[in-house]
């Protein structure tokens, strides 16, 4: 099984193996395997039915973006009121060594549709890593967005209250260069 990276906001990063296609996935992490059948019911949004043996039937409705950047596939994934961030590497960008991170750009975009509820950095903010940027609400629960890396706030592109679709860009932080 392919190894991505995994991005969860407040951990730091981790690789894991996981696989995903024609509508089954696969995920292993700490010697735990998470199985299962996506759905998809249009727009990004669907449900995953657990296969793994302790969770069996179990129905979880999800949220995904899929953005592709050369050799790197990204997937934001909101399950269970957190939003996951996988990235897959072709063999090719692995091998060259390519150091690539998940924000890259520094955008922060909604992971669903959704409320702003808060927004907690203004332009020319200096930012920290997993620090709570916006809060918004959908499908009533709240969720907190986050960047893996610290930076500086450029612009903020939405305001509290406002109605926002999934993958609508909220605010734009500037990122050191990667090392």
């Amino acid at each position: 099984m392919p190894k991505v990276k995994l991005c969860v906001p407040g951990k730091a990063p981790e690789w894991v193996e996981a696989q995903w296609q024609n509508g089954t996935v696969s995920v292993t992490r700490n010697g735990q395997t998470l199985t299962g059948t996506v759905t998809l019911s249009g727009s990004g949004e669907g449900w995953l039915t657990l296969d793994c043996e302790e969770r069996k039937g179990e129905i979880l409705p999800f949220f995904i973006t899929q953005q592709t950047d050369g050799p790197v596939e990204r997937l934001s994934i909101w399950l269970q009121g957190q939003v996951y961030h996988l990235e897959r590497h072709s063999a090719n960008a692995r091998s060259a060594g390519a150091k690539s991170s998940l924000v890259a750009d520094g955008d922060i975009k909604a992971p669903m549709p959704g409320t702003v509820l808060k927004i907690l950095a203004q332009p020319g903010d200096s930012v920290s890593a997993n620090q709570p940027l916006i809060i918004m609400e959908s499908m009533k629960m709240e969720m907190t967005l986050t960047l893996p890396a610290a930076g500086t706030v450029q612009t903020v592109r939405c305001q509290e209250g406002q109605l926002v679709d999934m993958g609508a860009l909220l605010m734009q932080v500037s990122l050191p260069p990667p090392d």
